[in-house]
This record gives structure tokens, sequence and C-alpha cells, in this order.
């Protein structure tokens, strides 16, 4: 998997960190998400998860978007969590730019670091 999961150091029961490394495309992200449902990653404790999007090949397109879409729509976990997806370049920025402002069910939105990542998760 391309896909690295791991706790936030500095805020380990509130933040999830997935790294994406390498070529990654809409398959890796959806079984990825069902690695984290799987494994109960999302506890009642999580406020957020970062996905961490800097260096990698995002191999997606529009219609990959929409499966990723449709997959958290049909997953309760999603529900209540913020998802902070960290971008290097416009291409990678463009998907969760269009998830905050077309689906206002779902809690996303792109960041240029992690920093200002974890401080929209933590403070708001």
């Amino acid at each position: 998997m391309n896909i690295v999961h791991k706790k936030y150091s500095l805020f380990p029961e509130e933040i999830l960190v997935r790294d994406f490394i390498g070529k990654v495309n809409e398959d890796d992200i959806v079984k990825s998400w069902g690695f984290v449902i799987e494994n109960k990653m999302i506890t009642p404790t999580i406020k957020g998860v970062i996905n961490n999007l800097v260096g990698c090949e995002l191999n997606m397109d529009m219609n990959g978007f929409k499966v990723v879409i449709e997959y958290f729509k049909k997953h309760k976990q999603f529900k209540d969590i913020k998802l902070a997806v960290v971008c290097d370049s416009p291409g990678k920025l463009v998907f969760p730019m269009l998830g905050e402002h077309r689906y206002t069910n779902i809690q996303i939105r792109p960041f240029s670091s992690v920093e200002a990542a974890v401080n929209w998760i933590i403070i708001g």
C-alpha cells in the first residue's frame, strides 16, 4: 500500500495521519480508508485526519474523485471528523477544494502545511 498510517505525534489521540508515497490513485485511497475502518483507527477521540500528499504522484481524475466522495458518503465514520489535505501542487489542490465547496456534508479542506492542517483540526 502506498499510504502509510500513523498517529500525529503531538496529538496522537486526536489526529490520524495518512502519508501518500509514490504513485497513488483512487483505488489506493479507497483501500486505505477501508484499512482505517477495519482497524478501527477512527476512534471516538479522533477529531481529524491529515492526508499528506506532499511528494506523491496523484493519478486521479474527476471520475476517480467521485469514487472517493461516494465512499465517504457511504461510511458514517467520516461524518464528524475533519479531513485535511496537505498539497504541494495545483493538480492535487483541486480535489479537496472541490470537496470543500461541493460536498458540504463532508468536512474537507486543503492546506499547504501540516501545521495549518493541525490548527484547523484542533482549534477550528
